[in-house]
């Protein structure tokens, strides 16, 4: 057998064949070309906005401050003016020490300062006939300037036999029992300074200098224990430490307390933070946005002959439904808001809204 032979006639019937096919695959003269195919897609505008740029969060209520009130001398306690989870104002008495031997303090000193002093008067008079020393006569002195400061003492410790509110409070905890001897510095009742309303809300690193700056153009809060009512807060700190783990920073609003509601350490607060726009600020869809292989954003671009480019593009602050868009597009740019995960570079598009 001819092996080469039949090889080259196995050839030839192959190229036969494809040209064959071909010829059958080629149109008719005068039939149309089959058009290139054209995505459907959702067509969007790149778009600048000059609305307020609203942030809500959640917050807790806390107190301005938490201390434990002690009395600055030590004695028996006789009476005890306060209910745990009162709130008092500030200066009203939370408790008394027994005065009995503060009293009798201040008596010794002031007749002991009333007798120096005539003492005093006296050796006075003789020192101008110089009938005693001046070493006696200073030494007189310096013991009526030292029964002064003792009599301004007893007086000081027997006002501090009243404990008083140093500020508006909420009384948490009684911390001793009445008729106890408690010593000076010991704690006698916890209180959380209610003065004000403070509440500490959890913001992200983008939006902590805007917060305390000059974007900030409101801040409101609304509680569950008072629907329908909101309040407006301003700034007052924050703390200079991420969360290790959330990378958030703690941000401390204030308010006045409200009269006759109780806005209590511990209640929820939903936070609004209104932020003043920037200036020339592009917003696109976030469906418009697409991710690349490594993580990077873009957008697909509609030229004007239909035709699609990919434009890497940098991304700012969202809402969930638009982005704001920092580098990459231009006012009125054309785009694909939805439909574009299918596309690629240089495909033609069409809106399937029209």
């Amino acid at each position: 057998m001819n092996i080469t032979g039949n090889a080259c006639c196995l050839l030839s019937l192959l190229l036969a064949v494809v040209m064959a096919v071909s010829g059958c695959s080629r149109p008719a003269e005068g039939e149309p070309v089959a058009a290139e195919r054209e995505w459907p897609v959702k067509v969007a505008r790149v778009f600048t906005s000059d609305a307020l740029d609203q942030r809500q969060f959640a917050g807790r209520v806390k107190a301005v401050q938490t201390v434990d009130l002690s009395f600055q001398v030590g004695g028996k306690l006789s009476q005890l003016y306060f209910r745990e989870g009162e709130i008092i104002p500030k200066g009203q008495l939370i408790a008394a020490l027994d005065e009995t031997d503060f009293v009798r303090e201040v008596k010794r000193a002031r007749v002991n300062l009333e007798l120096l002093e005539k003492t005093l008067e006296r050796q006075r008079a003789l020192a101008e006939r110089n009938m005693i020393s001046p070493q006696q006569l200073d030494e007189t002195r310096t013991r009526y300037e030292l029964a002064r400061v003792t009599l301004e003492k007893a007086e000081q410790d027997l006002s501090y036999t009243k404990l008083k509110a140093p500020f508006d409070a909420l009384v948490t905890r009684q911390l001793v029992d009445n008729y106890t001897n408690v010593q000076a510095g010991q704690g006698i009742v916890r209180l959380q300074d209610v003065s004000e309303v403070r509440i500490q809300v959890s913001v992200p690193e983008k939006l902590l200098a805007a917060v305390s700056g000059d974007r900030l153009h409101a801040v409101t809060a609304t509680f569950e224990v008072l629907p329908g009512q909101e309040f407006p807060l301003e700034y007052r700190e924050h703390q200079a430490e991420a969360d290790s783990v959330t990378q958030t920073y703690v941000v401390e609003l204030g308010m006045p307390r409200p009269e006759n509601v109780q806005i209590l350490p511990g209640m929820t607060a939903r936070v609004t933070l209104k932020l003043n726009p920037t200036q020339n600020s592009l917003w696109v869809p976030l469906t418009a946005v697409q991710s690349s292989a490594d993580g990077s954003p873009y957008i697909w671009r509609i030229n004007p002959d239909r035709s699609v480019s990919r434009v890497p593009v940098q991304l700012g602050r969202t809402d969930g439904e638009v982005v704001e868009v920092l580098r990459g597009v231009e006012p009125a740019t054309t785009l694909v808001a939805a439909g574009g995960q299918h596309l690629y570079e240089g495909a033609r598009v069409r809106d399937y809204a029209r």
